[in-house]
């Protein structure tokens, strides 16, 4: 798995829509050594041209979960790898529920990230009356 969180969802977008690295650098109109340095984890912090270039070239309109998801690794790389990779494979996972299960702290070992996701779904359904 790539080194951080932006990297991950990168990588998983793009293998999502069946994209070699060198062809998303085309569509995306990014030099493909840096794409691969993005990916890679090598670089970090892509200027917003740069994530709006590669969310033209992944084909994400700004308001899709998964265009927001990848802003979101972008701002906060530290995200945990797996509970990202995790909700980019589970399309149910709605934009609120990633970003109040990605910014949940816990003491000792770190939960599965379906055990987040259902305690983030738990405490919405409390919260609107359920």
């Amino acid at each position: 798995m790539p080194p951080n969180a932006f990297s991950t969802a990168l990588m998983l977008l793009r293998e999502g829509r069946t994209l070699t690295r060198r062809e998303l650098s085309k569509l995306a109109e990014v030099d493909h050594a840096y794409e691969l340095r993005l990916e890679s984890g090598e670089k970090e912090n892509p200027s917003d041209e740069t994530i709006g270039k590669l969310m033209r070239g992944l084909r994400l309109k700004a308001g899709d979960r998964d265009a927001q998801i990848l802003k979101y690794t972008a701002m906060y790389p530290q995200t945990w790898n797996d509970f990202v990779a995790h909700v980019l494979r589970d399309p149910t996972v709605t934009m609120d529920e990633f970003t109040m299960g990605a910014g949940m702290m816990n003491r000792g070992e770190r939960p599965a990230p379906a055990v987040i996701l259902e305690r983030v779904r738990r405490v919405l359904s409390e919260d609107q009356g359920e």
